[in-house]
């Protein structure tokens, strides 16, 4: 019950996040990284999935690695940040810690799988991650 009871506030708190952070659609996203000021793509998944497959230009930051990557986030603060996770749970975790630092937030409409569902291009890594 227990369980059951923290699994339904994880969900409620990911559709609070989510509403708070306005949506980019894919294809607006895609215009926007041919544009002069693109937006920061942030993977949140974990290291394991993002060398599965990630969006082109996205640079990954595990939702809960924030601490570990406040210094990097910190030099990303006065650009805009497009978030996504697998199917949106993990990225509106992130989204409410970093929407209470003051940072400017997009979350990507379908997360990575309608953007795999969708056919749009991704990037694969085929060598092991360093140790």
């Amino acid at each position: 019950m227990i369980k059951q009871s923290i699994f339904v506030l994880f969900g409620l708190l990911s559709l609070v996040a989510q509403a708070a952070t306005e949506v980019i659609s894919q294809q607006a996203l895609l215009r926007n990284q041919m544009s002069a000021q693109p937006h920061v793509i942030v993977d949140v998944r974990s290291e394991k999935e993002f060398r599965a497959g990630h969006l082109k230009g996205a640079i990954n930051i595990p939702f809960d690695q924030i601490a570990q990557h406040q210094s990097l986030l910190d030099t990303l603060k006065p650009q805009t940040l497009v978030v996504y996770c697998r199917s949106g749970r993990r990225a509106a975790i992130f989204e409410q810690a970093l929407a209470q630092q003051g940072f400017s937030l997009l979350h990507l409409s379908g997360d990575y799988l309608h953007w795999q569902a969708e056919q749009l291009p991704v990037i694969l890594h085929t060598e092991p991650a360093a140790q």
